[in-house]
């Protein structure tokens, strides 16, 4: 289909993850923005399993006629290529549209542990046997960050992988795990309902919704890898004017004001809406920091 063509029907969007995650959050905010300024009906998909590689191997499957585009995030585009490089190749020929959005993470623990930070915690679990972290699937933000954790201070937390954010924080809120890491939309409510601790945020400064919390930074991390980002990915071979369209059609959507107040800041998310181009230099720079991340954590010999 050419450029100027498209779109003539109805886009859909795979979201390789059950719903409620940070990920379908913003992919069905984003096409509820996205129909009126392309036009068309804009439909989420949500095709779990196989720590996102079922709904991405559709994805790379489909027609490249613009019709179907998929949902990604930091993980499967930075670091399963080198944790999971067999699964990763089922998918690897998907085309990077454009980034969404960026936002903070919370490192976070079950009301189990004694109130505190992220050091507090760590003097807590230092010798304790039967103690749990839950993660998003191997090879997630959540599993990297503990390992580190766990290599850089000598603690022992079993990983407990989950099929997505939700159901990892679920289980935290329920106190069958111990520790977790997500991102701020998910997290804040069980904050708020006093289910769960905050014990520490991703980077070198404290949020203002948790004034209290000190950043990993300030207590002295420095955790060697991106934040949370989510993006569109596409069929290979598909045009490459319809991808440039539908990045501006998303820079459009999340950087209207409006929708930035509505829908955004609520979610703690930030909009991009980057350039195909700007999108791949981003992955690829985060990549090499994800490898090193890999190879540091030894996560990809535990499978």
């Amino acid at each position: 289909m050419a450029q100027e063509d498209w779109p003539k029907r109805p886009i859909r969007i795979i979201v390789p993850q059950p719903p409620g995650g940070n990920l379908d959050l913003l992919v069905r905010a984003v096409s509820e923005g996205l129909r009126p300024v392309l036009g068309q009906p804009v439909v989420v998909e949500n095709r779990a399993g196989g720590n996102s590689v079922i709904g991405l191997e559709a994805c790379a499957q489909a027609a490249p006629d613009g019709s179907t585009f998929c949902a990604v995030n930091v993980e499967v585009m930075t670091t399963m290529p080198f944790i999971e490089p067999q699964l990763y190749q089922r998918f690897a020929s998907i085309e990077p549209v454009t980034q969404l959005a960026t936002s903070p993470s919370v490192v976070l623990a079950s009301l189990e542990a004694p109130p505190g930070n992220l050091k507090d915690f760590i003097a807590w679990a230092r010798g304790r046997k039967g103690l749990n972290y839950g993660s998003s699937g191997a090879g997630s933000t959540p599993n990297l960050l503990w390992e580190w954790i766990k290599k850089t201070e000598g603690i022992e937390l079993e990983h407990v992988p989950y099929r997505g954010v939700a159901d990892a924080i679920r289980e935290l809120s329920a106190g069958r795990v111990q520790a977790s890491y997500v991102g701020m939309a998910v997290a804040m409510p069980q904050i708020q309902a006093g289910r769960i601790r905050p014990l520490a945020v991703l980077g070198d400064r404290r949020l203002p919704d948790l004034p209290e919390t000190p950043s990993m930074a300030e207590l002295g991390y420095d955790f060697p890898y991106a934040g949370a980002w989510w993006g569109l990915a596409a069929p290979p071979g598909i045009d490459a004017g319809i991808s440039t369209r539908l990045a501006a059609a998303v820079r459009q959507v999340v950087t209207d004001e409006e929708f930035r107040r509505r829908v955004l800041l609520p979610q703690y998310f930030h909009g991009v809406g980057n350039s195909p181009g700007e999108f791949k230099a981003l992955i690829a720079r985060d990549r090499s920091s994800g490898e090193a991340l890999v190879r540091l954590t030894g996560v990809a010999s535990k499978g």
